[in-house]
């Protein structure tokens, strides 16, 4: 999960300005500076290559498993034709998703849990999900509790506005919660449409092994379970999927698959050492509070760890017998649409 700081920091950090500087005292580029260099000359419509890339994946993963998922998370924008965006792209990529999420809506706002979010950001959330909704999309909310304070106000403005929520005591998304899920529901769940309620667990590295791990999800009732697909470095199997493909009360249940399209993960396998200092023309600021790097989306070489090869994070998800995937930081291209803006002064 991201959280955008200052644009024209993390412009900076890229190689902006301070690039500029360095190159007129150091002299000649190396062959991979001038590879950044052009990268970050090129001016795509940021809006539009994010669609068309959330659209690729959705086309390949469909030949690759008929049915298969998209829950998107953040870039709720992308919905509305404002700020750059199109009504073509707006329909390419409700076509694209089967869902949307959106986190901190309500509570939980920069980062803190229980922190009300500021009722202009709210009534955009309402703006940019009703959107959504008019596609026909179901709509999921993530907001962060401190304490069971605003638990019942938390839900009754999921219903309210016609919102699968669930609100987490768990900032870090580390484990199984101990409340049984709300609005609990026996039936099978085959689309997202269906699902009631969520489990979002990211970080398993509380579970000493990957048998507690997975006997601590098997035996919850939640419609959808949203998880890494990796767990000790390896990715999860088709038997291990088998253990949690059904609720513990009966009933078929959704899994998905974490997969970040706008940031790299130094901790993933596809990570190299060497980046650190040669960093691929694709790789942008780093994100100082997840310690995870912008990237551009739009380049075949990131694209390429995302999907279309045996090693692809969306490939392994997809032969591991996940329903779908989560795809994360889609709003990482309002990063780079806001930093050009800086940098043209605007």
């Amino acid at each position: 999960m991201s959280v955008f700081s200052s644009p024209i920091i993390k412009w900076l950090a890229a190689g902006g300005l301070l690039a500029a500087l360095v190159l007129a005292i150091s002299g000649p580029r190396t062959v991979w500076e001038d590879k950044q260099a052009e990268a970050k000359e090129a001016s795509p419509a940021y809006a539009t290559r994010m669609v068309e890339l959330i659209a690729a994946m959705h086309d390949y993963a469909q030949k690759q498993h008929d049915g298969f998922l998209f829950l998107s998370n953040g870039g709720t924008s992308l919905f509305l034709p404002v700020d750059g965006n199109t009504e073509e792209n707006a329909k390419k990529l409700a076509a694209s998703v089967d869902g949307v999420l959106a986190e901190s809506v309500f509570f939980g706002w920069d980062d803190k849990a229980g922190k009300e979010t500021p009722k202009e950001e709210r009534g955009w959330f309402e703006r940019t999900l009703g959107a959504a909704q008019d596609f026909s999309l179901p709509v999921f909310t993530l907001d962060y509790l401190k304490g069971s304070r605003h638990e019942a106000e938390a839900y009754a403005k999921y219903a309210k506005y016609g919102y699968v929520g669930w609100a987490s005591f768990d900032r870090q998304l580390t484990t199984v919660p101990d409340e049984e899920p709300y609005a609990a529901n026996t039936a099978d769940v085959r689309t997202l449409q269906d699902v009631q309620n969520f489990l979002v667990l990211l970080n398993p590295m509380h579970y000493h092994t990957k048998a507690d791990y997975l006997a601590a999800l098997a035996a919850t009732d939640y419609d959808l379970l949203i998880i890494d697909p990796y767990y000790g470095g390896a990715v999860l199997t088709p038997a291990d999927l088998g253990q949690l493909r059904h609720k513990a009360h009966g009933g078929r249940r959704l899994v998905l698959a974490y997969l970040s399209v706008g940031e790299a993960e130094p901790y993933r396998p596809y990570w190299q050492p060497k980046w650190k200092q040669e960093p691929p023309a694709w790789l942008a600021a780093r994100n100082e509070t997840w310690g995870s790097y912008k990237v551009r989306y739009w380049e075949p070489e990131w694209q390429a760890i995302l999907y279309g090869k045996p090693t692809s994070g969306l490939d392994q998800i997809i032969r591991a017998g996940f329903d779908g995937a989560f795809l994360d930081v889609i709003d990482a291209y309002l990063y780079f649409q806001d930093s050009q803006k800086d940098a043209k002064g605007v």
